[in-house]
């Protein structure tokens, strides 16, 4: 069974207990935090990874890191540990975030510019696209000194390129077209 398909499962599991209680925002943020963790600290990747590792020390280690984590979560990272698909975490985290967008008919909108955009110009692009998608929007601001100019918007799935880069590549085929 692949690793998408394993932490679907899981987030689904998650969601709908989440759900029924009311806090999958609390949750969502909390898998977030973990698996931003897992990302962010190598030592604490090796020793989660670590096959040799006790799954109660691991727990343990958990419980240390995540003190204020919501018991549903607590009790979800354990068994996790426990069926060993600790390497699956930050999957199910997207999974389980994507979940709750869907619930709480959230776009997630990331920005890509070439210098970091100020607050007024990001509060009203929200707006825009808000108004254009009739959906709540989390809008999410990189930078990328590549692009040169102009901005790439990511929409779910869909990607509005209006770069400067991506404007001169199109030049440079239409160039060597003609």
């Amino acid at each position: 069974m692949s690793e998408q398909t394993i932490a679907r499962r899981y987030a689904s599991a998650l969601f709908h207990i989440a759900r029924e209680q009311g806090t999958a925002g609390e949750l969502a943020a909390g898998l977030e935090r973990v698996s931003n963790v897992l990302a962010d600290d190598r030592d604490f990747r090796r020793v989660l990874y670590h096959q040799l590792i006790p799954v109660r020390a691991k727990q343990k280690l958990v419980d240390t890191i995540f003190p204020g984590l919501a018991p549903v979560l607590k009790n979800f990272l354990h068994l996790v540990l426990a069926r060993g698909r600790e390497r699956a975490l930050p999957e199910m985290a997207a999974q389980f975030r994507r979940l709750v967008d869907q619930a709480e008919h959230i776009l997630p909108v990331e920005v890509t510019s070439a210098t970091p955009l100020g607050e007024d110009i990001l509060a009203g692009l929200k707006e825009r696209l808000a108004a254009t998608t009739r959906q709540h929007i989390r809008l999410a601001n990189r930078v990328n000194p590549d692009l040169i100019g102009g901005l790439m918007i990511r929409l779910g799935d869909r990607v509005l390129d209006a770069s400067l880069k991506k404007k001169l590549e199109l030049l440079g085929e239409h160039l060597k077209k003609a």
